[in-house]
């Protein structure tokens, strides 16, 4: 990292990879461990909202928690990164709203293991839930402050869009070598960033299956590194 709180092109990869990474654990657990529903995937809630008109009431609650807590993260991670430069591409503030969503993910998990553990007083896995999409909506409401064209480690589904668009224009119409290999680099994060979120919904699908307590730890450790990485490095 430099001084002014630019990061080198590989590291900053490696952040939003690690982000990608908190994102898809973060689905997985909550879609198949708190609730069915999602913490990332809106476009996922707003279907299930859809499909549960015309079912039980109770389908309704979660995705509509889901979605509201998301809301609420993304108007905090915004208010409190809004005015940040963009320019300088990392701001130490960015890190230490990113400490605050890594903080509400390890309370969670704490949440999750007394779930496991049966433990008296153990909380509701419908507040688990609320917040860790509280959470994930304040990384997303942050990492747009950035604006780093074509990337987004929440909103998975604009990441295929762009990757898949911009194969198509460089098929079609190639682009100058100037601009070539910046546009190559962004086409293989994007690629990076969707392999990050799926792989690490399969180890969050495994964990469930076969040691579930841990099932938390990943997109909230994954965080916790990036968060405390940019805290402490300038």
């Amino acid at each position: 990292m430099l001084g002014d709180g630019t990061i080198h092109s590989m590291e900053l990869d490696v952040r939003l990879l690690m982000l990608a990474v908190t994102a898809g654990s973060a689905d997985s657990w909550s879609f198949f461990g708190l609730g069915h529903a999602f913490v990332a995937n809106m476009t996922g809630n707003t279907v299930l909202l859809g499909v549960a008109v015309f079912q039980s009431h109770g389908a309704l609650i979660h995705p509509a928690i889901a979605l509201g807590s998301y809301a609420t993260g993304a108007l905090i991670g915004s208010f409190l990164t809004g005015d940040v430069d963009p320019a300088r591409c990392w701001p130490k503030r960015i890190s230490w709203v990113l400490m605050i969503e890594a903080l509400l993910l390890l309370s969670a998990e704490a949440g999750w293991i007394a779930v496991q553990r049966h433990a008296n007083h153990s909380p509701n896995l419908i507040l688990l839930l609320a917040t860790v999409a509280l959470a994930i909506g304040i990384q997303s409401g942050t990492m747009v402050q950035l604006k780093i064209p074509g990337i987004v480690t929440t909103y998975i589904t604009g990441t295929w869009t762009t990757m898949l668009s911009g194969l198509v224009h460089l098929v079609k119409h190639g682009q100058p070598p100037t601009q070539k290999l910046e546009f190559e680099h962004r086409l293989m994060l994007q690629a990076a960033v969707l392999s990050a979120y799926f792989l690490s919904a399969v180890l969050t699908g495994w964990l469930l299956g076969h040691f579930p307590i841990a099932a938390g730890a990943v997109p909230a450790l994954s965080l916790f590194l990036v968060a405390v990485y940019g805290i402490l490095l300038r």
